[in-house]
């Protein structure tokens, strides 16, 4: 990426689009449906894994629940890593290509996830699904600014996020029933059929503009050392549990981690495309927001993987019923997102941080001084997953847009890029910590080390709202 100077015409640019007063080509509304499709995959696969988990555990008992986690964690490493690049890569080679390039990897991917015979055949798998993924966002979004023109814009970009988010929200109660009915491979077809109806779509519908493709250079080197810092640092805490903190892999895998981050830093201030665009980082909200996407996303996806295996475990409900019992708590986001926005507007992002925040945090103390070893759906668990659904679905729309309110236009795509890659990182961590501290859980039927996931959780939530309280009140007084 480059630090935004002198950037050749790329889709994003306002020259390559129709004018606003046009009205809007059929081709868009195919782009628009057919991208979407492509983009539900994705979503699925972030919720839907998490479902599937028990099941996982179940078939491979020998197995412990820390190294099973790297069946979502390596998926969110290397989707984050090459995010960036993928974009630099569909700006070249065109985002129609690269669209079904992405979209038919993922699929053929989820086919073999759910095919394999093994925990490592389904970890490779897994590592092609998330490049197919990381090469269909970029790609279906350059699609969309290229065929919409600009008053219709803004449209077409909600419903393309919003297909992800039905798709989050879809996919713990689909999960559930299709790992019920007939296991945990259930759950990886089901991933596959969505982005090939689109793929078919795009085949005979849409046409390449090769006018904007541009002869980029992606950092791979960079790409690489996100995948070996985090895989290392990854490593490193779920390992603490079966090798112990003392233990010397332990402590060099994450200080190992921790220098190529520091490198990857300090390399990126002296290379002409780098994979972090350190200028972005001047901006104080973009600073921030980026900070909190890494609290708060942590937080987040503690709840989402540590909560299944609460239902299944303690209350003892199916995986069919645990994510019936979730789907709250993508729909509250889903529902809550368009009204944040609209209040975004009027009021700042970190304001309406705060309350996301506290909503969240408040879900997560429910959690932990009322539930209790027999199932309470009335008393403790709507009225929790309510708040954090409600919480998550303010905070996540302040976060995305915090880290776009100062940059300039021609900046729009490296800093999203940044952000989708330290989110997905936000994944991998909350789901590692989640492992690290429930350790082996099979067969625990009392709350036990689940106290620990509420807690951690509420922390995120908490410190995500005092930062975003800090930068409000700092604003105010300068």
């Amino acid at each position: 990426m480059s630090n935004g100077q002198n950037e050749p015409p790329t889709q994003h640019s306002v020259d390559n689009v129709p004018e606003s007063s046009k009205s809007v080509p059929r081709e868009a509304w195919v782009v628009l449906f057919a991208s979407a499709l492509c983009m539900s995959q994705s979503g699925l696969a972030l919720s839907i894994t998490n479902v599937a988990f028990p099941s996982i555990r179940d078939d491979f008992p020998t197995i412990s629940t820390s190294t099973l986690s790297w069946v979502i964690n390596l998926y969110t490493i290397m989707a984050g890593a090459s995010l960036i690049v993928s974009g630099v890569i569909v700006t070249k080679y065109g985002p129609r290509r690269m669209l079904l390039v992405g979209a038919g990897l993922f699929a053929v991917s989820a086919l073999g996830c759910g095919l394999a015979p093994n925990i490592p055949l389904l970890l490779v798998a897994r590592v092609f699904q998330a490049f197919g993924s990381a090469l269909s966002t970029p790609a279906g979004i350059a699609l969309l600014v290229a065929a919409f023109p600009d008053s219709h814009r803004a449209t077409a970009v909600t419903g393309y996020t919003a297909a992800g988010q039905i798709a989050a929200a879809l996919g713990p109660s689909l999960g559930g029933f299709l790992v019920d009915a007939g296991g945990w491979r259930w759950a990886f077809f089901a991933m596959a059929p969505s982005g090939s109806i689109g793929m078919l779509l795009i085949l005979k519908f849409v046409k390449e503009d090769r006018r904007a493709m541009i002869d980029a250079r992606p950092d791979i080197p960079g790409a690489a050392l996100i995948m070996v810092s985090m895989s290392l640092i990854i490593g490193g805490l779920v390992q603490s549990r079966p090798w112990g903190w003392s233990d010397p892999r332990v402590i060099l895998g994450i200080l190992l981690g921790a220098v190529f981050i520091a490198y990857l830093v300090q390399r990126s201030r002296n290379r002409e495309f780098p994979i972090f665009d350190l200028s972005l980082f001047k901006f104080a909200t973009f600073r921030s927001s980026n900070v909190g996407t890494l609290v708060f996303g942590t937080g987040f996806f503690i709840v989402f993987f540590g909560y299944v295996l609460f239902l299944t475990d303690v209350w003892d409900y199916s995986a069919r019923d645990a994510g019936v019992l979730l789907t709250p708590l993508a729909l509250c986001g889903a529902i809550m997102a368009p009204i944040t926005a609209r209040l975004l507007r009027t009021r700042g992002t970190q304001t309406l941080l705060i309350p996301g925040g506290v909503f969240f945090t408040a879900g997560a103390l429910i959690m932990f001084f009322v539930a209790g070893d027999e199932p309470n759906i009335l008393g403790v668990w709507l009225p929790s997953i309510l708040l954090t659904g409600i919480g998550s679905g303010v905070a996540w729309p302040c976060l995305y847009a915090g880290v776009v309110a100062e940059v300039s236009a021609n900046q729009y795509a490296a800093a999203s890029g940044l952000n989708q890659t330290i989110q997905r990182m936000s994944t991998a961590l909350g789901v590692a910590i989640a492992a690290v501290l429930l350790g082996d859980t099979v067969g625990q039927t009392t709350v036990g080390h689940f106290d620990r996931i509420f807690i951690a959780s509420g922390l995120c939530g908490a410190v995500a709202a005092i930062l975003a309280a800090l930068l409000a009140h700092q604003r105010r007084t300068s």
